[in-house]
């Protein structure tokens, strides 16, 4: 996102240079995500409330009549005023940019805030009772929207880790939609995750089928302790982990075993309220093991730190360097 509105806001200083724009499609062809990413801003961008702004930036570019008399006088104001032009234009750029980039990042946030039934903050998790009598845990920093209207048991889960408890109905079965799986159930309890690039589904008893949502049609089976993984590419084939492993988060802890430090810190990190910086590929790459209480995940980040003989500068605001 941040090249896309790199490449937004040197187009509108340079539309017709053909180098720029052989440059900006190349960059465009090399990742689908560079499309998508500045197709959003370009979506932002037409935003009435945004070419306001940014023409508020802009002074006048009409001049006045130039009487022959005061030539030097009126070529010396024009290039002031060219000048003060061109820094009004750079200063709506400016403007155009900021508004952009606040955009983008207020956006999904304001997307799920207005999408979300429920919603928890970064190292809550919060029990919910359904109105079919079914049960959730959503844990930190997730969020679910519900449809229960005329006999339909739906939820999405719109971000983060959830565990359902479903309640037995055969006629109306009970449907978990996430990033790219579905999830299909009459009474069971499973949990989901979904964190952005994958969702993995794991069953603790009942039975259940996934399917990938997009395209439609591979579907998998799962039996108590089977886990699968759906990307954009793919649906994995069960795996078996330790149940213990991986239902910890719903009694506040977080168990491990031989894990590199860096995917350790991504799980803490996000019950943590600030940012967790990890520096080194030395460290990110050290394999740890642990059991860890989630409710304070500065003490797990102080603690792994130890195991790896690292250092912890912790910053105002609660930020964290692990180096």
């Amino acid at each position: 996102m941040d090249e896309a509105l790199t490449w937004f806001v040197t187009l509108l200083e340079a539309p017709a240079d053909p180098d720029t724009r052989a440059a900006y499609q190349a960059w465009r062809s090399r990742d689908p995500r560079h499309a998508a990413a500045f197709d959003r801003l370009s979506a932002l961008g037409a935003m009435p409330e945004l070419q306001a702004a940014t023409l508020a930036h802009q002074p006048q570019a009409a001049l006045p009549p130039v009487r022959s008399s005061s030539r030097p006088a009126v070529a010396r104001s024009r290039m002031r005023r060219r000048s003060g032009w061109v820094g009004g234009w750079r200063a709506s750029l400016a403007a155009a940019a900021l508004l952009l980039a606040i955009g983008v990042h207020l956006q999904p946030m304001l997307t799920l805030r207005l999408t979300a039934d429920h919603r928890t903050a970064t190292g809550e998790r919060r029990e919910i009772a359904l109105p079919d009598r079914s049960r959730l845990i959503l844990d930190t920093d997730s969020a679910v929207a519900l449809d229960f209207a005329e006999g339909r048991r739906h939820v999405r889960l719109l971000r983060g880790q959830a565990y359902f408890d479903v309640v037995s109905d055969p006629a109306h079965p009970f449907r978990v939609t996430a990033g790219f799986s579905e999830v299909v159930v009459t009474g069971t309890a499973f949990t989901v995750q979904s964190d952005g690039g994958r969702d993995a589904v794991f069953l603790e008893r009942g039975r259940v089928s996934v399917s990938r949502r997009e395209p439609p049609g591979q579907t998998v089976a799962l039996v108590p302790g089977d886990r699968v993984t759906a990307t954009a590419d793919s649906l994995s084939a069960p795996a078996r982990p330790d149940p213990a492993v991986a239902l910890a988060w719903k009694d506040g802890r977080y168990v491990f075993h031989d894990q590199p430090l860096a995917a350790v810190v991504d799980t803490i990190r996000r019950y943590h309220t600030a940012p967790v910086i990890l520096i080194g590929d030395r460290l990110a790459g050290a394999r740890v093991s642990g059991n860890y209480r989630l409710d304070d995940p500065a003490a797990a980040i102080r603690s792994l730190a130890d195991v790896v003989g690292a250092r912890v500068t912790e910053l105002p605001a609660g930020i964290m360097l692990v180096r």
